[in-house]
């Protein structure tokens, strides 16, 4: 039987070939998950043997991602602000920067006297649920709303928010973006696709031929979708049902696209664009006057 140093040693070399990024890393995130350790206990059992069944395991699942599929669809789940979120291949699956907008719409709660009275966000395009389940988790006295065009994408949402026991607090609809909410809780949050339609098929593989396209299409420039929701946004504004803030994940090459759409739409609003740590252009701010 090979042991686990020998097995890693060749997982590492046929993803190295295969051009997975971080080879070693992920062939240790893979073996650690079958056997149910930590990576570190890996290194100090180097020498001992796998059984042939976990050998076999590991081979199939390997396989995967050698075939670059995303390792987190091969593991079905991905950390997201601290919680453990699943995800397959019906929804995008959470990036780190996204967690921002976790942030921001939990410091917006905390400004708002609303706060208990009916839903206090929506979360548009929801996708796994990832973030609306993340703010539910953080915040106990606040009730959700999240919306997604995808009826497969909200099924992964709903084992998401029982997952994490906020299933009660939590309501799912079936919708384009905001079509059908009339009146818009203190906070909207949004993580819509961005990806400029003919930059979709010179993405990683794992991407392109894995991840949802409809999660990932934004149109022409990447930003159809922005616009509409800052048009329905705008509407809920003239009839007297603007949120306090809103919250919009954009593409890094998109802040003064994103900038100029909004202030056209929305000129009594403050609009800005944040940063995310890496210094780069990230959400849509826009704050509304109360």
């Amino acid at each position: 039987m090979p042991t686990i140093q020998q097995t890693l040693r060749s997982a590492i070399a046929q993803l190295d070939a295969a051009g997975v990024d971080a080879p070693a890393t992920t062939a240790r995130l893979l073996l650690a998950e079958i056997l149910g350790v930590s990576k570190e206990w890996l290194v100090v059992h180097a020498a001992s043997p796998l059984d042939p069944s976990v050998e076999q395991r590991f081979q199939h699942m390997l396989a995967r991602v050698v075939a670059r599929e995303p390792l987190a669809y091969v593991l079905g789940r991905r950390a997201f602000y601290g919680l453990d979120v699943i995800v397959d291949r019906r929804v995008l699956i959470p990036r780190p920067e996204t967690e921002m907008l976790v942030d921001l719409a939990l410091a917006a709660l905390r400004m708002d006297g609303r706060v208990g009275q009916g839903w206090s966000v929506v979360d548009v395009g929801t996708g796994s649920g990832a973030v609306a389940v993340a703010v539910a988790k953080h915040a106990p006295a606040i009730r959700v709303l999240a919306t997604d065009i995808s009826a497969e994408a909200l099924a992964v949402a709903r084992l998401n928010a029982q997952r994490h026991g906020v299933a009660e607090r939590l309501a799912f609809v079936q919708a384009d973006l905001l079509a059908g909410i009339g009146a818009l809780p203190p906070v909207v949050v949004a993580n819509l696709p961005y990806v400029a339609r003919a930059e979709i098929d010179i993405l990683p593989p794992e991407i392109q031929s894995h991840e949802p396209r409809v999660a990932l299409d934004g149109g022409e420039d990447g930003l159809a979708l922005v616009r509409r929701l800052l048009a329905q946004i705008a509407d809920r504004w003239a009839r007297g049902r603007a949120p306090r803030a809103a919250y919009l994940e954009i593409g890094a090459s998109q802040g003064q696209a994103a900038l100029a759409a909004a202030q056209a739409l929305l000129p009594a609003a403050r609009c800005a664009i944040l940063k995310d740590l890496a210094g780069l252009d990230r959400v849509l701010a826009i704050q509304f006057n109360p």
